[in-house]
């Protein structure tokens, strides 16, 4: 296949360390796989991220800086919108006709400036970011965040209406896929599952160590969570716990030093985190967040044992058979105790192979495709 195409991404792709990013960059290097040539261009403000490992599958790479919340004071639009519009980037995308793939609402404030109104473009819908901005106010303790996620939340909503309804839409769960058709009106929307490293089972069967939370702990989202668990799950009983991420504020790592049996793994290598995950028994990832797809749970579900979630942590992911359901404090607590107990075993292992296959990266590199 010789098809060229242009993805915008709304982040620098590499490395490939948070949910978003892991989707972009294993989406291109799929795509690649398949015989697309790729005109990369992405927005750098963050000088530890760039496009490195991906040379090899781009035809072109264009860097660009976002604009500072001053430039962006006279714009209506959301800040994650208006900070991306970038001339250069436009001139660009105007010089030919190829197909486009706008990686994020944040990336599609260039859309009213390209010339060609009837040129083939798909916006991938990493999440519900209305509602994301929305729950992130609502967990953030800095008067000043929580003010600036408010206004961003109600700008991101206005903005969702307006998305042009001609367009392509791809979404990355089934139950984002169902609101942005219902409540958004875009009818050209499909769920194409995200594009993860994971490609083939690599759990264990048996019997794990310790109960493991893994995530990003500089997130307020994440840091609430953990101290929900802290105090309603870990500190009732003597199981061994382990937390484990990036950037873990003082006083999270403080509270977490008050139980013997918790332990905090801080900014741990991949290598560890994946040594951690697959020693564990149960991986325990609840999420106050229903949009998008938890790519955590995926991780967890490729490479560890049980899995002990919420019906937020696996909304429209399809994956409900291959977890454990729990919704408040004294359900967590009991799954915890019951299924450290329960060795995981080799049909379970079979169960993931079946319905993990939809996270395929060839298979939904087809599906996006045949988008473009």
């Amino acid at each position: 296949m010789d098809k060229q195409v242009h993805i915008v991404c709304f982040d620098a792709p590499a490395p490939p360390d948070y949910g978003g990013v892991i989707d972009l960059y294993y989406k291109i290097v799929a795509l690649a796989n398949a015989g697309i040539k790729i005109n990369l261009h992405y927005f750098q403000y963050k000088a530890e991220r760039n496009h490195q490992g991906l040379e090899q599958y781009c035809h072109a790479v264009h860097v660009y800086s976002r604009k500072s919340p001053w430039q962006c004071l006279a714009s209506p639009l959301p800040y994650i919108v208006a900070s991306r519009i970038n001339k250069e980037l436009i001139q660009r995308l105007n010089g030919d006709d190829l197909p486009i793939v706008f990686e994020g609402v944040h990336s599609c404030g260039v859309i009213p400036f390209l010339t060609n109104k009837n040129r083939k473009v798909v916006v991938r819908l990493h999440n519900n970011e209305a509602a994301y901005y929305q729950r992130l106010a609502q967990t953030e303790t800095s008067p000043l965040k929580n003010f600036y996620y408010l206004v961003e939340s109600n700008r991101l909503e206005r903005y969702q209406q307006q998305l042009p309804k001609h367009l392509s839409y791809a979404a990355v769960s089934e139950r984002d896929r169902v609101v942005f058709h219902e409540k958004y009106g875009l009818e050209q929307t499909s769920f194409v599952p995200p594009f993860v490293p994971w490609q083939e089972i690599n759990a264990e069967a048996g019997q794990g160590k310790y109960c493991l939370y893994h995530g990003n702990l500089s997130v307020a989202e994440n840091k609430a969570v953990v101290l929900w668990l802290l105090e309603h799950v870990f500190s009732k009983t003597d199981t061994p716990f382990v937390v484990a991420g990036k950037n873990a504020p003082q006083k999270l790592a403080d509270k977490i030093a008050q139980h013997q049996n918790i332990r905090l793994v801080n900014n741990p290598s991949d290598e560890e985190m994946e040594r951690l995950i697959g020693e564990a028994h149960i991986n325990i990832l609840p999420s106050l967040n229903e949009t998008g797809i938890k790519l955590k749970l995926l991780h967890a579900l490729f490479r560890g044992r049980h899995c002990i979630t919420n019906e937020a942590g696996v909304a429209g992911s399809g994956l409900n058979e291959l977890v454990h359901l729990a919704e408040d404090a004294d359900a967590f607590s009991t799954l915890v105790q019951t299924q450290m107990q329960q060795a995981f075993t080799e049909k379970e292992m079979q169960q993931r192979v079946q319905l993990l296959h939809a996270y395929n990266n060839q298979r939904n590199a087809a599906a996006l495709i045949a988008l473009l």
